[in-house]
């Protein structure tokens, strides 16, 4: 049976389901449709076709060559080498390897794809669910996970409040910790979790797991962990390894996740809010009720009683005094500092409420600003003098003014012409997304260097094909005159009388009338 011959024999089974649906069960058109997976409009056909009428019909269809059967041999050697391969590549690897393909939509391509995972019996591979094995009992003393939750409680006053913990728990014993505050954690109220855990344990474990979380984490490469600035300090100053996991993979430390879980349907769920105080003593209050003295579901075991097994086996508490967190600067409403004189952006979002602030640190001749957490958020070239206002463009796109209108300033700038345009040419042919930010770091260095040294610097990096506002700053900084040391003004003592006296000279006798009155 050819295939145009087996495509006829379904239209017609089809076509005589549906007239038995219609006249003897007396369906709906609708639910016939829904039943067989068709169209209301091609049973309302169907329905209206006479069975001479329906095989005319079916033999004047006309089947059509696919627009991929060319291409049929390529299609099925990937499929079966990569059955995961979805349509959307398929039509990828085609205008790859074939450049005169002709322009197809998507859903042609996908439609034959489909045909030939069917008639090739090459079903899609999805990615499998992942599999879980039991794991043993971890050694008492050795990990803890950290976790954190929110929930929005109810005041006393019908409003809502939410309210944010971190979770602390010893992975053998299963004794955990929650510590409560109102407003997100920052690495600074991270520590005070950590201690505050600490103490209730009465001994700190050897290795702790965490979610690669911006609390604790400023940057990750496949491995490589940079801590935050507070976190990292206070790890060295604790005897525990951290331990991060994988991107997205909370699964790997699901025994927390079940605490968080556990704290939000067990003691949070329908607790009415009163003061951060009064809840951090009611979580303890539960912990010792309930949390840690209930028997586990999984070792079957009370937490509390193993807790007093595993206690030995931790690292001892001592308390230590915490850093104090910085009070930071004001972030006004402009979303900008004030800092020295001068005002400096931040980027647009930094500033939510009076409250929001941030911390300031001059480096090499550099204002960096960062979030109370230690995240930098920006870094603006301190100008020479007061009154100046420092914007960077990334940090809210300033559309007033119109690139060119920044090149032409930025060219007015310069006495060699012909230099500062090839400059900003290579600067707009090399970092099209950036060319504001140089602008404006070439801009500042001007106006810091003045004339003279700005000139200098233009001509190092055209001679030495360097086209990068860095390189410029750079050359600026290294022409730099040094400040001419001022010779201290010395002030004489006294009045003009004085003076006279102290430079007089007293007469002097000769030694010879010592020695005649001495021999006489």
């Amino acid at each position: 049976m050819t295939e145009k011959d087996y495509k006829t024999a379904l239209r017609m089974i089809t076509y005589e389901r549906i007239h038995h649906l219609r006249d003897v069960e007396h369906r709906s058109i609708q639910r016939i449709a829904d039943d067989l997976g068709l169209n209301f409009r091609t049973v309302k056909k169907y329905l209206e076709m006479s069975r001479d009428e329906f095989e005319e019909f079916t033999n004047s269809i006309i089947q059509k060559p696919f627009v991929l059967e060319p291409y049929k041999e390529f299609i099925v050697q990937r499929l079966s080498l990569y059955p995961d391969t979805s349509a959307a590549q398929m039509h990828d690897w085609l205008k790859e390897n074939y450049p005169k393909l002709p322009d197809l939509s998507p859903k042609t391509v996908y439609n034959y794809v489909m045909k030939l995972r069917s008639d090739y019996s090459i079903p899609k591979v999805t990615i499998k669910e992942r599999q879980y094995k039991a794991l043993p009992l971890t050694p008492p003393g050795v990990y803890a996970q950290v976790d954190f939750g929110q929930k929005k409680l109810r005041t006393s006053t019908g409003k809502m409040r939410t309210v944010y913990f971190m979770a602390m728990l010893l992975c053998n014993s299963r004794h955990k910790f929650i510590y409560f505050q109102d407003k997100p954690f920052t690495s600074e109220s991270a520590v005070t979790a950590h201690e505050k855990s600490f103490e209730y344990f009465k001994g700190i474990p050897r290795n702790i797991i965490y979610d690669q979380d911006a609390v604790f984490l400023y940057d990750e490469n496949i491995g490589d962990y940079v801590m935050t600035a507070v976190f990292g300090s206070y790890v060295k100053s604790r005897p525990f390894n951290v331990i991060f996991c994988r991107p997205a993979d909370p699964e790997s430390k699901g025994k927390v996740e079940n605490c968080v879980k556990y704290v939000k349907q067990n003691f949070l769920h329908n607790r009415t809010y009163t003061t951060l105080d009064n809840l951090n003593r009611e979580a303890v209050s539960w912990l010792n009720r309930t949390g840690n003295m209930m028997l586990h579901g999984t070792t079957c075991k009370v937490p509390y009683d193993e807790w007093c097994k595993e206690c030995k086996d931790l690292h001892p508490y001592y308390p230590v005094a915490t850093r104090k967190q910085e009070d930071g600067h004001q972030v006004m409403k402009t979303n900008s500092v004030k800092y020295h004189g001068n005002i400096y952006s931040v980027p647009l979002g930094t500033y939510r409420d009076d409250t929001s602030r941030v911390l300031l640190v001059e480096s090499n001749g550099d204002l960096i600003i960062s979030t109370m957490d230690g995240h930098e958020i920006a870094r603006h070239i301190i100008p020479s003098g007061r009154g100046n206002t420092v914007i960077n463009d990334r940090h809210y796109q300033d559309t007033s003014t119109k690139l060119q209108d920044a090149i032409s300033d930025i060219e007015k700038l310069f006495r060699n012409e012909s230099a500062i345009k090839l400059m900003v040419a290579e600067l707009k042919a090399r970092y099209p997304r950036h060319m504001r930010d140089h602008l404006t770091t070439i801009q500042t260095c001007v106006v810091k260097y003045g004339q003279e040294v700005a000139d200098a610097a233009l001509e190092q990096c055209v001679s030495k094909r360097l086209y990068s506002a860095n390189d410029f700053k750079a050359f600026a900084e290294s022409f730099k005159k040094p400040e001419p040391e001022v010779a201290p003004e010395i002030k004489p003592l006294g009045d003009e009388s004085a003076r006279m006296l102290a430079n007089f000279d007293p007469g002097r006798s000769s030694i010879s009338t010592y020695q005649g009155v001495w021999n006489s």
